[in-house]
């Protein structure tokens, strides 16, 4: 089957759903019981022992043998469910920030792989208010408090911990992509072809020296029968300046019907995160957003989140159009996030 040929389907997939129907149910959360507290405090006392630092130990250093059963439930909503998964109710106040990420690297351990998440190699990145911005071409919107809009990250899963929440705002916003390939489809299906199509995307300054600062590739495709997408319409305006290609009416159409769509309380999911939560979702079947929020003035209560960009191995077979940034393309392959300058590093600490 083609992508045409695709756009002209229905997608009835796991991943389609729409937030008024899951607001109301369960079935996405979980909770840490004591068991899987209790095997957190073990695992950390073991590499700490060690001297063990980020990226130094792996899953077989921080042994979960009841937690991981709940770690392997999430692998699976993430591609067999809803696409998104939360364990709720991690006690970080117990900890300090150091020993946290230590935590959430040897949680993640449990669930894939960690990738780069900019040029600078940052596998464990922190989610707070430094100044930054999504407006300019290499801007990095996690690090400023503006509203983010509906979009995907550059890898099959995004995964926040949740270490502080801010003064007021910054809801957690998640949508269906296949819940919008469908309205589409019924609303406008001649705009629907036109997102199987390629666009050209900006690596927003993520690119190595000496190579391209463009690709092309769709918002949606369909590989050996599985539905997949990719949407960040700041990377594909930046990338069609940056290509010197304007882009048609039907494809400023397109992106802005998949964005009116997005925001429609009929779609979207809303939610508050806790401290404690750690909150899983697949960039190709679940776009996520974020509101605009005001932090507290006291440094040490300031809105906080650790961020993965995991490769996970039940991963679903990419397209070849997609290879152009994921690199690789077989299903459960390591693939995607940016590629390092210059080594690797833990932590995001300026505006990039």
């Amino acid at each position: 089957m083609t992508n045409n040929q695709a756009a002209d389907l229905t997608i009835e997939d796991s991943t389609e759903w729409r937030g008024p129907d899951v607001a109301g149910r369960t079935d996405w959360l979980r909770s840490f019981n004591d068991v899987h507290i209790a095997e957190v405090a073990d695992a950390l006392a073991k590499v700490e022992a060690k001297g063990l630092g980020l990226g130094e130990f792996g899953r077989e250093d921080f042994p979960l043998p009841s937690l991981s059963d709940e770690l392997l439930w999430v692998r699976e909503q993430l591609q067999d469910g809803r696409g998104f998964a939360m364990l709720r109710g991690f006690p970080v106040s117990d900890y300090t920030k150091d020993q946290l990420r230590l935590i959430y690297w040897g949680v993640g351990q449990h669930v894939g792989t960690p990738l780069a998440q900019s040029r600078h190699g940052d596998v464990l990145g922190d989610v707070s208010d430094i100044g930054g911005t999504s407006d300019a071409e290499k801007g990095r919107g996690y690090t400023g408090s503006d509203e983010l809009t509906y979009h995907s990250d550059g890898c099959d899963i995004t995964a926040l911990f949740c270490l502080n929440v801010a003064k007021e705002g910054g809801l957690s916003q998640l949508v269906s992509a296949a819940a919008l390939h469908n309205e589409i489809a019924r609303r406008r299906p001649d705009l629907l072809k036109v997102l199987y199509a390629p666009y050209y995307w900006s690596h927003r300054g993520q690119e190595l020296p000496g190579t391209s600062p463009h690709y092309r590739q769709p918002v949606f495709a369909v590989e050996k029968g599985f539905f997949v997408s990719r949407f960040l319409r700041s990377h594909i305006e930046w990338g069609h300046l940056s290509a010197g290609v304007e882009m048609t009416q039907d494809q400023n159409d397109a992106l802005q019907l998949l964005e009116e769509i997005s925001i429609d309380r009929d779609f979207m999911l809303e939610k508050e995160f806790q401290p404690g939560d750690m909150q899983f979702s697949n960039n190709l079947a679940v776009y996520h957003a974020r509101t605009e929020f005001t932090d507290h003035e006291d440094e040490a209560r300031k809105r906080h989140l650790l961020r993965m960009w995991l490769a996970v191995p039940n991963s679903r077979p990419l397209p070849e159009s997609f290879k152009a940034y994921f690199r690789e393309t077989g299903a459960g392959a390591v693939r995607g996030g940016n590629q390092a300058w210059q080594g690797t590093t833990y932590r995001t600490t300026e505006a990039v």
